[in-house]
């Protein structure tokens, strides 16, 4: 082999390594951005989830509220003739001081 002969060889194994830098350079770029572009969208999808939790939240406190106002005496009170209730004319009380409530049976 001459001089010139080597000095192409050289020239073509430096032009074929700068070539598969910069192919690699580009394939992991491409790779980079991929995983950001996942990333962003995982993190979206992530905040409308903690988004509807906070919603869902409000909702069910609201939802309490109404509840408890749906079981409130004063609402049932109101309420006695559609719920076909009667109001009580006669209370007893039952005093438990006395002592047992049940006997036993001695037979």
């Amino acid at each position: 082999m001459n001089n010139n002969e080597v000095k192409i060889k050289n020239n073509f194994s430096f032009s074929k390594i700068k070539m598969l830098a910069i192919v690699l350079c580009l394939f992991v770029a491409a790779i980079y951005l991929a995983i950001i572009n996942t990333s962003a969208v995982k993190g979206y999808e992530i905040k409308k989830v903690e988004q509807k939790i906070e919603e869902l939240k409000k909702e069910n406190k609201q939802l309490q509220i109404q509840e408890a106002e749906l079981n409130s005496f004063y609402n049932i009170k109101d309420n006695i003739g559609n719920l076909n209730m009667v109001e009580v004319k006669d209370v007893v009380y039952i005093d438990d001081n006395e002592g047992a409530v049940a006997l036993k049976d001695e037979r």
